[in-house]
């Protein structure tokens, strides 16, 4: 949400008054930790400002006096936390709690009303407020309040960074070439990407939560599932090449332990496996072909020999033509031996 200014009291950071919303920090200069407190009280807003300064750092509170207003102050402003009481002109605060849900889902919500009942903290409870406390103004529920607010903003501000790297992982697995795989101790898929999703022919949401010796039976008691079953015991990373007889396809494997299961990296390499295998077969045709040269290179010295041994015109053209074909044949043979 972006701060577009907007009207309304504020208590400000610089000594706990009320100041015009339209006065309030321009976009960029927004401080660590902005509450939205909401009560027709406005005395006790002012009361509020002072001692809560004293026990949270660079703090902006911003008011509002019901739910309509709360609701306009969230939509324009970035608030860490809502502080709201139950009795309010208009919508009550557990009304004001389910608008705030709507639009933002995980912000802390904390009651602090003077209304209190069972019933009240139990349809507090149903309708997922963060926190319940009577109001109070003595020293003790102030600070209780503070640390309330302290508590949930630094949680909800560490799983959003959780949050935040997990995405981030995500979006670095979905840009590798290789396919990841997330498996649990059980070897169930609980993550998978589209490139893991369509070496493995199949869609991402059908895979999710199956157990990966089901996804591929044909792996079942194979090279695979005994390094991934030594991974997880040993608590080691493994690497293989295997042959997938099902989908006729050679992957490059790389399984390293992750959160109590393992992480895992594969590639489709049957078309280098191809390239391989078609590499070896030519180095074993030109070693044939080498062998053989080097066969006939030894009758062609023999007859050279011979040769050499005979006089007259005729024997001179046989030397010399048997002397070209050895100079050739060196010359193939170490051609196909390269």
């Amino acid at each position: 949400m972006a701060r577009n200014g907007g009207t309304g009291p504020t208590a400000g950071p610089a000594g706990g008054g009320i100041v015009d919303l339209d006065a309030a920090t321009a976009p960029g200069e927004v401080e660590d930790l902005t509450i939205l407190f909401v009560d027709d009280e406005r005395q006790l807003l002012s009361v509020l400002a002072s001692n809560l300064e004293e026990d949270l750092d660079d703090l902006e509170l911003v008011t509002a006096s019901n739910a309509t207003e709360a609701v306009d102050r969230l939509e324009q402003l970035d608030v860490d936390c809502v502080v709201s009481d139950y009795k309010m002109p208009g919508s009550d605060g557990l009304e004001l709690l389910r608008r705030c849900r709507e639009l933002e889902p995980n912000i802390p919500f904390i009651l602090f009303t003077s209304k209190g009942s069972e019933d009240i903290a139990s349809r507090a409870i149903d309708a997922d407020v963060t926190d319940y406390l009577q109001k109070d103004l003595g020293d003790e529920q102030l600070t209780l309040l503070s640390n309330r607010i302290k508590n949930a903003v630094a949680e909800r501000r560490a799983q959003e960074a959780a949050e935040d790297a997990v995405r981030h992982l995500q979006r670095i697995h979905d840009r590798v070439a290789d396919g990841y795989l997330g498996l649990d101790e059980e070897f169930c898929i609980t993550y998978l990407d589209e490139d893991a999703a369509v070496l493995l022919e199949d869609g991402r949401e059908r895979l999710l939560g199956e157990r990966l010796w089901d996804v591929l039976p044909g792996a079942v008691d194979s090279p695979l599932q005994t390094e991934f079953e030594r991974a997880l015991a040993d608590d080691t990373s493994v690497e293989l090449e295997t042959h997938y007889e099902p989908y006729g396809t050679w992957f490059d494997v790389r399984a390293f332990p992750a959160d109590g299961g393992l992480s895992v990296y594969f590639r489709d390499v049957t078309e280098r496996k191809r390239l391989e295998t078609a590499v070896e077969e030519r180095e074993t045709d030109l070693a044939a072909v080498a062998d053989a040269v080097a066969e006939m290179n030894d009758h062609a010295e023999s007859l050279l020999s011979v040769a050499e041994r005979v006089d007259g015109e005729d024997a001179e053209r046989l030397v010399a033509g048997l002397q070209k074909l050895v100079d050739g044949f060196d010359t193939v043979e170490s051609m196909a031996r390269e």
